[in-house]
Protein backbone atom coordinates (compact mmCIF):
# COMPACT_ATOMS: atom_id res chain seq x y z
CA UNK A 1 0.00 0.00 0.00
CA UNK A 2 0.96 3.46 -0.81
CA UNK A 3 2.08 5.12 2.39
CA UNK A 4 1.01 8.07 0.99
CA UNK A 5 -2.84 6.92 1.43
CA UNK A 6 -1.95 5.90 4.92
CA UNK A 7 -0.78 9.57 6.60
CA UNK A 8 0.66 9.24 10.08
CA UNK A 9 -1.42 10.47 12.63
CA UNK A 10 -0.07 12.14 16.07
CA UNK A 11 -0.55 10.23 18.80
CA UNK A 12 -2.13 12.36 21.66
CA UNK A 13 -1.94 10.88 25.24
CA UNK A 14 -4.60 12.74 26.82
CA UNK A 15 -5.05 12.12 30.86
CA UNK A 16 -8.23 10.27 32.25
CA UNK A 17 -10.96 12.68 33.20
CA UNK A 18 -10.87 12.39 36.88
CA UNK A 19 -7.49 12.30 39.45
CA UNK A 20 -6.55 8.95 39.25
CA UNK A 21 -4.59 7.16 42.55
CA UNK A 22 -1.47 7.06 40.95
CA UNK A 23 -1.49 10.43 39.92
CA UNK A 24 -2.12 10.84 43.66
CA UNK A 25 0.67 8.78 44.88
CA UNK A 26 3.11 10.35 42.33
CA UNK A 27 2.55 13.84 43.43
CA UNK A 28 2.91 12.62 46.87
CA UNK A 29 6.17 10.90 46.04
CA UNK A 30 7.24 14.38 44.66
CA UNK A 31 6.64 15.89 47.41
CA UNK A 32 10.06 16.83 48.84
CA UNK A 33 10.65 18.70 45.24
CA UNK A 34 7.22 21.04 46.02
CA UNK A 35 8.96 21.46 49.63
CA UNK A 36 12.05 22.16 48.21
CA UNK A 37 10.67 24.49 45.78
CA UNK A 38 8.30 26.76 48.01
CA UNK A 39 11.82 27.30 50.19
CA UNK A 40 13.50 28.23 46.70
CA UNK A 41 10.96 30.93 46.12
CA UNK A 42 11.25 32.16 49.43
CA UNK A 43 14.84 32.73 49.65
CA UNK A 44 14.22 34.61 46.04
CA UNK A 45 11.79 36.81 47.45
CA UNK A 46 13.64 37.77 50.41
CA UNK A 47 17.13 35.82 50.61
CA UNK A 48 19.03 38.62 48.80
CA UNK A 49 17.22 41.43 50.61
CA UNK A 50 18.41 43.25 53.26
CA UNK A 51 14.93 44.93 54.27
CA UNK A 52 12.75 42.31 53.87
CA UNK A 53 10.64 42.04 56.48
CA UNK A 54 9.99 45.98 56.28
CA UNK A 55 8.94 45.72 51.96
CA UNK A 56 6.64 42.92 53.24
CA UNK A 57 4.98 45.96 55.20
CA UNK A 58 5.51 48.85 54.31
CA UNK A 59 2.94 49.14 51.51
CA UNK A 60 -0.18 48.15 53.96
CA UNK A 61 1.31 50.21 57.06
CA UNK A 62 1.66 53.49 54.78
CA UNK A 63 -1.69 52.83 53.36
CA UNK A 64 -3.23 52.70 56.71
CA UNK A 65 -1.20 55.99 57.82
CA UNK A 66 -2.81 57.42 54.51
CA UNK A 67 -6.33 56.47 54.64
CA UNK A 68 -6.51 56.39 58.54
CA UNK A 69 -5.31 60.57 58.28
CA UNK A 70 -8.16 61.00 55.25
CA UNK A 71 -10.67 59.16 57.43
CA UNK A 72 -10.56 61.26 60.72
CA UNK A 73 -10.02 65.00 58.91
CA UNK A 74 -13.36 64.15 56.67
CA UNK A 75 -14.98 62.42 59.44
CA UNK A 76 -16.76 59.93 56.91
CA UNK A 77 -18.71 56.99 58.67
CA UNK A 78 -17.07 53.83 57.25
CA UNK A 79 -19.79 51.38 59.38
CA UNK A 80 -16.40 50.02 61.21
CA UNK A 81 -16.90 49.45 64.61
CA UNK A 82 -13.57 48.09 65.32
CA UNK A 83 -10.13 50.26 65.75
CA UNK A 84 -10.31 51.63 62.09
CA UNK A 85 -6.25 50.62 61.58
CA UNK A 86 -6.87 47.54 62.62
CA UNK A 87 -9.93 46.89 59.79
CA UNK A 88 -7.40 48.29 57.56
CA UNK A 89 -4.50 46.59 58.31
CA UNK A 90 -6.46 43.26 58.54
CA UNK A 91 -8.05 43.56 55.23
CA UNK A 92 -5.05 44.93 53.40
CA UNK A 93 -2.74 41.97 53.96
CA UNK A 94 -5.07 39.40 53.24
CA UNK A 95 -5.98 41.10 50.37
CA UNK A 96 -2.18 41.79 49.15
CA UNK A 97 -1.12 38.27 50.05
CA UNK A 98 -4.70 36.92 47.71
CA UNK A 99 -3.25 39.41 44.91
CA UNK A 100 0.35 38.58 44.79
CA UNK A 101 -0.25 34.70 44.91
CA UNK A 102 -2.65 34.95 42.77
CA UNK A 103 -0.22 36.71 40.03
CA UNK A 104 2.08 34.39 40.71
CA UNK A 105 0.53 31.78 40.70
CA UNK A 106 -0.73 32.75 36.84
CA UNK A 107 2.44 33.28 36.02
CA UNK A 108 4.24 30.41 37.44
CA UNK A 109 3.87 28.18 33.88
CA UNK A 110 5.60 30.83 32.10
CA UNK A 111 8.07 31.41 34.73
CA UNK A 112 9.14 27.35 35.03
CA UNK A 113 8.87 27.24 31.92
CA UNK A 114 12.43 26.15 31.16
CA UNK A 115 12.43 23.48 33.77
CA UNK A 116 9.60 21.98 32.60
CA UNK A 117 10.77 20.75 29.22
CA UNK A 118 13.96 19.69 31.17
CA UNK A 119 12.63 17.77 34.07
CA UNK A 120 9.71 15.78 34.60
CA UNK A 121 7.78 15.93 37.65
CA UNK A 122 4.20 16.96 38.44
CA UNK A 123 3.16 19.82 36.56
CA UNK A 124 0.49 20.70 39.06
CA UNK A 125 3.01 21.36 41.48
CA UNK A 126 4.44 24.42 39.74
CA UNK A 127 1.18 26.51 40.33
CA UNK A 128 0.70 25.19 43.42
CA UNK A 129 3.97 26.46 44.64
CA UNK A 130 3.39 30.14 44.38
CA UNK A 131 0.17 29.42 46.46
CA UNK A 132 1.89 28.46 49.76
CA UNK A 133 4.88 30.82 49.32
CA UNK A 134 3.11 33.69 49.43
CA UNK A 135 1.99 32.76 53.28
CA UNK A 136 5.55 33.49 54.16
CA UNK A 137 4.53 37.21 53.57
CA UNK A 138 1.47 37.13 55.12
CA UNK A 139 3.06 35.75 58.56
CA UNK A 140 5.53 38.43 58.29
CA UNK A 141 2.67 40.77 57.71
CA UNK A 142 0.84 39.74 60.71
CA UNK A 143 3.48 40.59 63.07
CA UNK A 144 3.00 44.40 62.98
CA UNK A 145 -0.99 43.04 63.22
CA UNK A 146 -0.35 41.39 66.51
CA UNK A 147 1.35 44.53 67.76
CA UNK A 148 -1.40 46.88 66.91
CA UNK A 149 -3.85 44.28 68.84
CA UNK A 150 -1.83 44.95 71.37
CA UNK A 151 -1.97 48.44 71.34
CA UNK A 152 -5.80 48.64 71.08
CA UNK A 153 -6.61 45.75 73.27
CA UNK A 154 -8.14 43.34 70.68
CA UNK A 155 -7.49 40.04 71.23
CA UNK A 156 -8.88 36.86 69.30
CA UNK A 157 -11.99 34.71 70.52
CA UNK A 158 -12.21 31.40 70.25
CA UNK A 159 -13.33 31.16 66.37
CA UNK A 160 -10.00 31.62 66.16
CA UNK A 161 -9.66 27.92 66.07
CA UNK A 162 -11.19 28.09 62.49
CA UNK A 163 -8.15 30.42 61.27
CA UNK A 164 -6.40 27.61 59.27
CA UNK A 165 -9.82 27.01 57.27
CA UNK A 166 -9.89 30.60 56.43
CA UNK A 167 -6.46 30.66 55.30
CA UNK A 168 -6.95 27.08 53.43
CA UNK A 169 -10.28 28.45 51.32
CA UNK A 170 -8.14 31.54 50.74
CA UNK A 171 -5.35 29.01 49.13
CA UNK A 172 -7.66 26.89 47.23
CA UNK A 173 -8.94 30.40 45.52
CA UNK A 174 -5.82 31.84 44.64
CA UNK A 175 -4.10 28.44 42.80
CA UNK A 176 -7.78 27.61 41.70
CA UNK A 177 -8.21 31.60 39.84
CA UNK A 178 -4.40 31.68 39.47
CA UNK A 179 -4.92 27.95 37.22
CA UNK A 180 -7.86 29.32 34.80
CA UNK A 181 -5.60 32.66 34.20
CA UNK A 182 -2.13 30.13 33.77
CA UNK A 183 -4.13 28.21 31.11
CA UNK A 184 -5.08 31.77 29.43
CA UNK A 185 -1.97 33.32 29.49
CA UNK A 186 -0.68 30.90 27.57
CA UNK A 187 -2.90 31.21 24.92
CA UNK A 188 -2.61 34.70 24.84
CA UNK A 189 -0.60 37.57 27.32
CA UNK A 190 -3.25 39.97 27.25
CA UNK A 191 -5.07 38.41 29.54
CA UNK A 192 -2.00 38.82 32.52
CA UNK A 193 -3.21 42.51 32.23
CA UNK A 194 -6.86 41.62 32.72
CA UNK A 195 -6.27 39.77 36.22
CA UNK A 196 -3.79 42.63 36.67
CA UNK A 197 -6.46 45.06 36.33
CA UNK A 198 -9.29 42.82 38.09
CA UNK A 199 -6.97 42.56 41.29
CA UNK A 200 -6.29 45.70 41.71
CA UNK A 201 -10.21 47.13 40.85
CA UNK A 202 -10.98 44.27 43.29
CA UNK A 203 -9.03 45.78 46.30
CA UNK A 204 -12.23 49.20 45.94
CA UNK A 205 -14.85 46.80 45.61
CA UNK A 206 -14.12 43.97 48.31
CA UNK A 207 -14.32 44.87 52.30
CA UNK A 208 -11.17 46.22 52.57
CA UNK A 209 -11.74 49.72 53.08
CA UNK A 210 -14.98 49.76 54.29
CA UNK A 211 -17.28 47.97 55.53
CA UNK A 212 -20.30 46.43 53.80
CA UNK A 213 -23.15 48.46 55.53
CA UNK A 214 -22.06 51.31 53.45
CA UNK A 215 -23.43 48.90 50.08
CA UNK A 216 -27.19 50.01 49.85
CA UNK A 217 -29.62 46.54 51.07
CA UNK A 218 -30.67 46.52 47.67
CA UNK A 219 -27.14 45.93 46.03
CA UNK A 220 -25.70 44.18 48.99
CA UNK A 221 -26.33 40.98 47.45
CA UNK A 222 -24.45 41.38 44.37
CA UNK A 223 -20.96 43.29 46.48
CA UNK A 224 -21.15 39.69 48.32
CA UNK A 225 -21.08 37.74 44.83
CA UNK A 226 -17.29 38.75 45.54
CA UNK A 227 -15.78 35.41 47.23
CA UNK A 228 -13.05 37.70 48.91
CA UNK A 229 -16.40 39.33 50.71
CA UNK A 230 -16.90 36.76 52.74
CA UNK A 231 -13.19 36.02 52.95
CA UNK A 232 -11.90 39.09 54.57
CA UNK A 233 -14.45 39.31 56.87
CA UNK A 234 -14.20 35.84 57.78
CA UNK A 235 -10.29 36.62 58.29
CA UNK A 236 -10.91 39.50 61.01
CA UNK A 237 -13.49 37.77 63.13
CA UNK A 238 -11.24 34.80 63.90
CA UNK A 239 -8.47 37.91 64.89
CA UNK A 240 -11.17 39.51 66.82
CA UNK A 241 -13.00 38.59 69.44
CA UNK A 242 -16.50 40.37 68.86
CA UNK A 243 -16.09 40.28 65.14
CA UNK A 244 -19.35 38.66 63.37
CA UNK A 245 -18.98 35.71 61.32
CA UNK A 246 -20.14 36.02 58.47
CA UNK A 247 -22.06 32.21 58.31
CA UNK A 248 -23.76 31.85 55.05
CA UNK A 249 -21.14 34.78 53.23
CA UNK A 250 -18.27 32.62 53.88
CA UNK A 251 -20.02 29.31 52.74
CA UNK A 252 -20.36 31.11 49.50
CA UNK A 253 -17.01 31.59 49.68
CA UNK A 254 -15.43 28.33 50.14
CA UNK A 255 -17.91 26.90 48.08
CA UNK A 256 -17.06 29.70 44.92
CA UNK A 257 -13.05 28.66 45.93
CA UNK A 258 -14.27 25.19 45.55
CA UNK A 259 -15.72 25.83 41.82
CA UNK A 260 -12.97 27.79 41.33
CA UNK A 261 -10.31 25.23 42.09
CA UNK A 262 -11.86 22.22 40.32
CA UNK A 263 -12.38 24.46 37.80
CA UNK A 264 -9.15 25.67 36.93
CA UNK A 265 -7.29 22.13 37.48
CA UNK A 266 -9.43 20.60 35.02
CA UNK A 267 -8.90 23.70 32.82
CA UNK A 268 -4.95 22.87 33.58
CA UNK A 269 -5.44 19.52 33.18
CA UNK A 270 -6.65 19.87 29.59
CA UNK A 271 -3.66 22.24 28.74
CA UNK A 272 -1.09 19.96 29.98
CA UNK A 273 -1.44 18.43 26.52
CA UNK A 274 -0.06 21.37 24.40
CA UNK A 275 2.24 22.59 27.09
CA UNK A 276 5.25 22.04 25.98
CA UNK A 277 4.55 23.79 22.46
CA UNK A 278 2.52 26.65 23.61
CA UNK A 279 5.76 27.65 26.07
Amino acid sequence: MNAKNCPIKPIIIRPVARLSKEEVREFFRFRHLLWNMILKTIRMDFGDMTLGFFWAVARPIAMVAIFTFIRNKSGANLYVEIAYPLYLYSGLILWFHFREATMATAKSIMKDAVLMKRVYFPRIITPIVPGIAQLYSLAMAMIPLAAMMVWFGVYPGWRMMLFPFVLLQTTLLIIGVGLIFACLIIARADFEKLLNICLYLGLFVSPVIFAPEMIPNAGRWLYFMNPMAGNLLAFRSCLFDGFPFPVWQFFYSCCAAVLCFLAGLRAYRKAEIFLADKI
